[in-house]
């Protein structure tokens, strides 16, 4: 049986006392909760993510952060799959950071809390893992590109893109043009990824057919480049997977590039050495 909501807030404030969260993170769509938790806790930032946004008298409070999921919180314990893809996504959108300890409450037909710090987190520690193969804010600053593609398109509509990061002169080999380059003539460090007021104008590249290139700086190369295959026998991806995984597959299995798969599904896959290394269902 559900816990009363006079009980499980007691729960939550509860933990917020006794191990100070930098933040928390309610995935709910009860109004009457986000209300009790916005009540009691003014001091660290509470991150809601819901499909039904509360009313305008609590997103006046400074620390309320609101992120609207297109779909209600899954019921039973198909709740705690899609949990994941919720911490995932405000980590991507910048809302979670790697050394934030998150209270993270869960309540639709489950309900449950969760303690956890962020740095311990196997994706977190991606940036980790590819430190050694490029400036890891360009890596997020892609990543932030890619969830701009997911929720905003062009003109509404869904769309994927190919983003391909590093080891610029050996993805340039194993490319081609598929138009001619729209950003000949450009200053590429004038629209410098890490940037945040150029990512607008990369996100529309990005969108272009074919992959859209960055040296390990962040500096946007070329667009519209189609990867050339060789010997495609050679490279596995997951069934029902189309062109862009298999381009992004195997140009990091022939180059130290990364490349990051932004599906019009709403999927961001990343690939290292011929191998998807992370996979985001965007919420």
């Amino acid at each position: 049986m559900p816990m009363s909501m006079s009980t499980l807030t007691d729960h939550i404030l509860g933990i917020y006392r006794d191990f100070e969260p930098s933040k928390i993170l309610l995935y709910t769509d009860s109004k009457e909760l986000m209300e009790a938790v916005s009540r009691n806790i003014a001091h660290v930032p509470v991150i809601i993510a819901t499909s039904k946004p509360p009313l305008s008298s609590l997103l006046s409070r400074e620390n309320l952060r609101i992120r609207k999921t297109h779909y209600p919180p899954p019921k039973g314990f198909n709740i705690l799959e899609e949990a994941k893809n919720v911490v995932l996504t405000c980590y991507a959108e910048g809302l979670l950071v790697s050394s934030d300890r998150v209270l993270f409450v869960i309540s639709n037909t489950v309900e449950t809390a969760l303690l956890f710090d962020m740095g311990d987190i196997d994706a977190v520690n991606l940036k980790e893992r590819l430190r050694d193969r490029m400036d890891v804010r360009v890596l997020e600053a892609v990543f932030k590109i890619g969830t701009m593609i997911v929720r905003e398109g062009k003109e509404g509509l869904p769309l994927g893109g190919l983003l391909i990061m590093g080891d610029i002169n050996n993805v340039m080999k194993h490319t081609r043009e598929m138009i001619k380059n729209p950003l000949a003539g450009c200053s590429p460090r004038e629209l410098n990824i890490l940037r945040g007021e150029n990512w607008s104008t990369i996100k529309e590249y990005s969108m272009l057919d074919g992959a859209i290139l960055f040296d390990e700086e962040g500096n946007p190369v070329s667009a519209g480049r189609y990867v050339m295959f060789n010997r495609i026998e050679e490279i596995t991806v997951e069934r029902g997977l189309g062109g862009r995984h298999l381009a992004a597959a195997y140009i990091s299995s022939k180059t130290r590039a990364i490349p990051v798969v932004v599906s019009s599904e709403g999927v961001i896959r990343i690939y290292k050495d011929g191998v998807e290394i992370f996979k985001l269902n965007m919420i």
